[in-house]
């Protein structure tokens, strides 16, 4: 609630022709915010997905009952103030939107019981984006000052409140299985199912520095309230961006995996693989994610998870069974590597759970490793690799001794 009011009073001004102080008076033109004693907040959002081309976007289409009270004793405390004379302007209630493009129909505001229309823009220094009604003239013995009023908003994918009130009370029903808390305060109260969700915030002053922040509007501007939020995101568990960027976040780790298959493969077959072949192989098990993310797009996740897959591991297969002369070992490396894609997509599945299985996942191929190599002589290895460079480095300095 904004007050604006005249201050009239007088001051000492130098006069330099009298050569003497002379009262002279002033006027200055100031405003009263007032905050709601109680402020009530019933949501009732139902939502819809549009699209345009391959994107999909989470929108709302809300119905907001607003109800609540203030309380005007404050205004005694402009007409005690001393040696002044304190004029009331016309009041208005100030209702700040950050997108005011949303509201779709004019709503209309009870105070005291009468009706008055709202008009475009909040009126407050800061908070220009938004809509005001007047309600005259207030009085100490309106109190306490109640209000209600009903709009319609339409926005897409967050809703959110500033808790205004010494007293807030919000509730959001909306029929969106996969909500996401956001800002300063949690809910305390909320119920989630397939068929939708419900929360109620309850926020007191006492939690929130509303009363400082108000008494910054009165003296300079109102944007800090705008910082103080809290509300719901309408998130998308089954985002094909947010699941294909979970699954990258484990490529690095699939890789080396994959590596460590191909090095037990070289230690226990006597193999030997060139860097190149291991940097191809690489690339390959990188593109996955390219033709994850670009498929799927165009198809439902799973279906272009398993194409991604099988594209992968059979050009691994082809490669490895080529370089190795061996479609045993091509087919068991593809197979090992269809065994990873499946436990990653059982991750990826999985929102609670994803860090255990994950790190069950690394154990279990860290104890796969140690036992397969448990009876490795590794200083035999080592051996035999500087066997097969010394000779090659004899050669030269004999060749080089008889040149």
């Amino acid at each position: 609630l904004v007050v604006p009011y005249k201050v009239h009073y007088t001051e000492k001004h130098w006069d330099e022709n009298l050569k003497r102080y002379e009262l002279r008076p002033v006027t200055q033109e100031r405003k009263l915010i007032i905050a709601p004693q109680k402020l009530m907040i019933d949501a009732e959002v139902r939502t819809e997905t549009r699209k345009r081309g391959i994107y999909a976007v989470p929108v709302y289409h809300g119905e907001l009952v607003f109800n609540g009270q203030f309380d005007l004793r404050p205004l005694d405390e402009l007409h005690n103030q001393e040696n002044t004379d304190v004029e009331l302007l016309p009041a208005y209630l100030s209702v700040s939107i950050s997108d005011a493009r949303g509201i779709e129909t004019q709503p209309m505001l009870t105070w005291l019981g009468a009706e008055q229309e709202f008009a475009a823009d909040a009126r407050i220094l800061g908070l220009r984006n938004g809509i005001h009604a007047m309600v005259g003239s207030l009085t100490r013995e309106d109190t306490p000052a109640s209000f209600h009023f009903v709009m319609q908003l339409r926005g897409m994918e967050n809703l959110g409140f500033s808790p205004v009130g010494k007293s807030s009370t919000v509730k959001v029903a909306a029929n969106w299985p996969s909500p996401s808390f956001t800002g300063r305060y949690l809910p305390t109260t909320r119920e989630i199912s397939e068929g939708g969700f419900s929360a109620i915030w309850n926020v007191s002053s006492f939690s929130s520095n509303v009363a400082q922040l108000l008494d910054k509007c009165g003296a300079s501007d109102c944007s800090a309230l705008g910082n103080d939020t809290f509300g719901v995101k309408l998130f998308n568990s089954v985002d094909i961006y947010q699941q294909s960027e979970r699954s990258v976040k484990y490529g690095i780790l699939f890789i080396v995996l994959t590596f460590v298959a191909f090095f037990l493969f070289e230690i226990m077959k006597g193999l030997r693989l060139h860097p190149m072949q291991y940097l191809l192989v690489g690339l390959d098990l990188s593109v996955f994610y390219l033709l994850l993310i670009s498929l799927s797009e165009h198809m439902p996740f799973g279906l272009a998870y398993v194409i991604a897959t099988l594209a992968s591991t059979s050009l691994i297969a082809f490669y490895v069974s080529s370089v190795l002369h061996s479609i045993r070992l091509g087919s068991m490396i593809s197979g090992a590597l269809l065994l990873l894609y499946a436990m990653l997509f059982g991750i990826l599945g999985s929102e609670d759970n994803a860090l255990l299985m994950g790190a069950l996942l690394i154990f279990g191929m860290l104890g796969l490793v140690m036992v397969v190599t448990r009876r490795v002589d590794w200083y035999a290895l080592t051996d035999n690799v500087s066997m097969r460079v010394t000779p090659k480095r004899a050669n030269g300095d004999e060749a080089t001794q008889t040149s």
